[in-house]
């Protein structure tokens, strides 16, 4: 039960550092001030990692520490 539990846990976290990802990138694409362009290029960039860390997560139960690095 109690692995069941962390999974879920895990799975609820990288969820919503991928839905906080996806709200950045989102809103540094809308941007229109000077140096736009680079902004979103990163916050694109970081929500693709969120995006495999969740699937990695979901499909293999992979675990992730603050950094990014598989634990």
């Amino acid at each position: 039960m109690a692995k069941k539990r962390n999974y879920a846990e895990n799975l609820f976290k990288e969820g919503s550092e991928l839905f906080n990802s996806w709200r950045k990138s989102f809103d540094a694409s809308a941007d229109y001030r000077p140096g736009a362009d680079a902004r979103a290029a990163k916050a694109n960039k970081q929500q693709k990692a969120a995006q495999g860390q969740f699937l990695g997560a979901l499909l293999q139960g992979r675990r992730y520490d603050k950094k990014g690095k598989q634990k």
